[in-house]
């Protein structure tokens, strides 16, 4: 399966799956929404396809990708960008297969299920799913896997590195009404590219199953071009075919060549040079001691890190960077624009995940012109939090009571995302003060609430009542002072 020419983008079109050809999807002539059964699968064919946009047909400035966004590309100019790199992704290559390394080396086969991360196999037992679910996947759900293995999950384990980005990082892209225009919103025009990887130092550009990587060598990011780097493969690892026709049991097509299992052998005898790390497209980043990427390290919400998402702040010893793509879609795009962001991303433990995670903003046009509104209301919510979380941790402990904190927490959580994306998405940013007052009451009400529910068995013991009196009006007091 060549991945320029093949049709193995799975969308749902006129009420049926298909896999249409990305030649088609660039230039018009079919589209459809993604479709797969798992929402990080159908994030990473986007992901996917922007990278694949990114390296084989690059928009030279700002004016051309807006008119890529909005018109089919014309044939010619898909077929003139994409002639050079017909060798590079293809998936069976008897040479240099796409994200593979030929004859490796490994004593056993390793179920094609352990590409699909999050599934019962080896440590992984984070979802409701069966081991040996996933036995046999068609081509195009076998690409998918191994980019999104590579790119966006923790390592195979020890002996093997993970990605340029470390071993479970955050991924927010642009969403639009079409795919084809969702697609190149994700996608760096030159002036941005040089910004993040200036040329002039000798980038390179050849990805690693073309040009592979061997024991020894050191990688700096500033000269990991922006092809080598969305495709950066660290593992040695070949796909098994089973040459016949069968279910794919990924997306449920038929087809004629299938994988069972794949070949994975330990290879970590190279270096990437850090600081700062590859400044990838799609992630946003945080500055603390270091550069790293953003990940999800704890059950919260996505709302809680939105800031991170969307709104660059740098001082001295710490700050925050978005996305380049959010950025550009800023500058590019968003004037008066809504934005519809997908943040997606797993929360692991080594080589183990323990939550998959995916994400939805909407936010209204103008949100782009209020950054220390939003900036306001995400720290007013995280606020709320910490009061109610504080005055129930105190309470707590003046009764021999543990863990009352940690209920609250969940439970604010699980309240306050429907007010949040509400919020967001309803918002007048004319009358952003009386929204804020409305958001703030909302979500100060929920925090009183939670804390009454958690208190109230403890209403009949004497000895407790002076205790909840005294958290209940020292939360209540904090609230109202909240500006």
């Amino acid at each position: 399966m060549n991945l320029l020419t093949d049709a193995w983008i799975p969308v749902h079109n006129n009420g049926r799956f298909q896999h249409i050809c990305y030649k088609d999807l660039m230039c018009g002539h079919d589209e459809g929404a993604l479709s797969l059964p798992r929402d990080d699968m159908e994030l990473a064919v986007l992901q996917l396809l922007a990278s694949l946009t990114q390296a084989v047909l690059p928009p030279k400035d700002a004016a051309q990708l807006r008119d890529r966004a909005e018109n089919p590309m014309p044939e010619t100019d898909f077929d003139k960008g994409a002639e050079p790199f017909l060798e590079w992704f293809v998936l069976d290559h008897p040479r240099t297969p796409f994200m593979q390394t030929r004859h490796v080396r490994a004593k056993e086969a390793t179920p094609i299920q352990k590409l699909f991360i999050g599934l019962p196999e080896g440590n992984n037992h984070a979802f409701f799913n069966d081991p040996g679910e996933i036995r046999q996947t068609c081509a195009s759900c076998s690409a998918v896997a191994l980019f999104n293995q590579a790119s966006a999950c923790p390592s195979f384990g020890g002996g093997f590195k993970g990605g340029l980005r470390g071993s479970a990082p955050i991924t927010t892209l642009i969403q639009d009404d079409s795919l084809r225009s969702c697609v190149w919103k994700n996608v760096l025009h030159k002036g941005w590219v040089d910004r993040l990887l200036p040329p002039d130092e000798g980038l390179d550009e050849t990805p690693v199953w073309i040009d592979p990587i061997k024991a020894g060598d050191t990688y700096y990011p500033h000269r990991i071009g922006m092809t080598k780097g969305l495709f950066w493969q660290p593992a040695h690892i070949e796909l098994i075919p089973q040459n016949e026709t069968g279910r794919c049991h990924c997306c449920g097509t038929t087809a004629d060549r299938l994988y069972g299992g794949f070949r994975k052998e330990k290879f970590s005898a190279f270096t990437v040079k850090e600081p700062p790390p590859w400044p990838h497209p799609h992630s946003p980043r945080q500055i603390g001691k270091k550069e790293k990427y953003l990940s999800f390290t704890t059950t919260a919400p996505a709302w809680t890190q939105l800031n991170h998402f969307l709104m660059r702040k740098e001082e001295k010893n710490e700050g925050r960077i978005p996305a380049p793509v959010v950025s550009q879609y800023r500058e590019v795009f968003a004037r008066q624009q809504r934005l519809h962001l997908t943040v997606g991303g797993y929360r692991n433990k080594q080589a183990s995940v323990l939550q998959r995670r995916h994400e939805f903003f909407n936010l209204s046009a103008g949100w782009d012109d209020n950054e220390a509104h939003l900036d306001h209301f995400v720290e007013t919510g995280l606020n709320i939090k910490t009061l109610l979380r504080k005055k129930l941790y105190g309470f707590g402990k003046a009764v021999g009571v543990s863990g009352i904190q940690e209920q609250a927490e969940r439970q604010f959580y699980n309240g306050s995302e429907p007010v949040i994306h509400a919020a967001f998405r309803e918002m007048d940013w004319e009358r952003v003060v009386e929204a804020y007052d409305e958001f703030k009451e909302q979500l100060s009400g929920l925090a009183k609430t939670i804390f009454n529910q958690l208190t109230q068995p403890y209403k009949n013991d004497p000895k407790k009542i002076k205790a909840i009196a005294v958290a209940r009006r020292g939360l209540f007091k904090e609230l109202n002072r909240l500006d």
